[in-house]
């Protein structure tokens, strides 16, 4: 197991346990990078503070006692939602919605690459 999964291994095992994991800077490093979120130290910091906070949270909501009570597997239990028909309305004309478009090739819209080949 490589270095990054032993820390997801570690919090899912602190999860299981129901003991909230306090982060620290060397996770909140890995976690940007495999996220690939580029942070500046004061960001990560504060990053860390606020995720920290959370856990708390979570952790509180941990000590409430729910023995007895019935799953609850949406908060819109009996609510029923009402469904329309789909109606094709007016499109713009190929143009017009080009001429919106930062970049277009061929009558198709370019839009930027979001995963990058090695």
């Amino acid at each position: 197991m490589d270095e990054n999964g032993y820390y997801f291994f570690l919090l899912k095992q602190k999860i299981r346990e129901k003991a909230m994991p306090q982060l620290d800077p060397e996770i909140i490093k890995n976690l940007t990078m495999l996220s690939r979120i580029r942070c500046s130290k004061e960001e990560r910091e504060s990053l860390l503070s606020d995720l920290n906070e959370i856990l708390g949270y979570v952790e509180q909501l941990n000590e409430v006692d729910v023995e007895g009570l019935p799953p609850c597997n949406t908060v819109l239990q009996g609510m029923t939602n009402v469904m329309r028909e789909d109606e094709t309305g007016q499109t713009l004309p190929r143009e017009t919605f080009l001429a919106n478009a930062p970049e277009h090739i061929s009558g198709m819209v370019r839009v930027p690459p979001v995963i990058k080949s090695s």
